[in-house]
């Protein structure tokens, strides 16, 4: 078997579902399973190291959207505002910015391709990398420009049309997202390569 996940698009292919299966869901399916039995390997449901500061604001972002979203389906705005401690006015501004997008769903933050929580599935995306290949950060940074590709399109993100010419994300999205990502990157996946040149 040809050691290298990222050169191998048919390896990729096949466990990029599965793997996003399994960290929707967070647990392992009888799909996922047949997958690990064919590539030979266990897969981890790994929890990425967040910082604090990104915790709290997905904590933010999701109890924002929660509230949005239950003041859409017709909830009193103010009783809504109290109960999640938000600020009303930054709510009623929230939604009717979403009621000029024209948009069909709510989602917070959605000036990126990926919200906070997608970008963090994609790190634990990479953390389920199967045993026989390398899960170094290069190495696992090699086959992220090609999950965020497949995630977009997976969930109908508006990405740059540059993504679709060469099937994977953009170099300006992988730097900011190494960038952004770096303290989750450098605490959770290995520090030596053992990959087979």
């Amino acid at each position: 078997m040809n050691k290298d996940m990222n050169k191998d698009p048919v390896i990729i292919e096949a466990w990029f579902p599965l793997a996003l299966n399994m960290i929707s869901s967070r647990k392992r399916t009888k799909t996922v399973a047949g997958i690990c039995d064919k590539f030979d390997y266990v897969p981890m449901l790994k929890r990425i190291k967040i910082k604090k500061e990104k915790k709290d604001y997905l904590n933010y972002t999701m109890k924002f959207e929660a509230a949005v979203k239950e003041i859409l389906a017709g909830a009193n705005d103010s009783s809504i505002a109290r109960r999640y401690v938000l600020d009303l006015e930054a709510l009623r501004i929230e939604i009717q910015r979403f009621r000029n997008s024209g948009a069909a769903e709510y989602e917070y933050d959605n000036g990126r391709i990926f919200s906070l929580k997608e970008e963090l599935m994609l790190l634990e995306i990479l953390a389920t990398i199967p045993q026989p290949f390398c899960t170094c950060p290069t190495c696992a940074l090699d086959r992220l420009p090609y999950l965020a590709y497949h995630l977009a399109l997976r969930k109908g993100k508006s990405y740059p049309r540059e993504w679709d010419e060469h099937r994977q994300a953009g170099k300006e999205w992988q730097t900011n997202f190494k960038i952004k990502y770096d303290y989750e990157i450098s605490n959770s996946f290995l520090t030596e390569c053992n990959r087979k040149m």
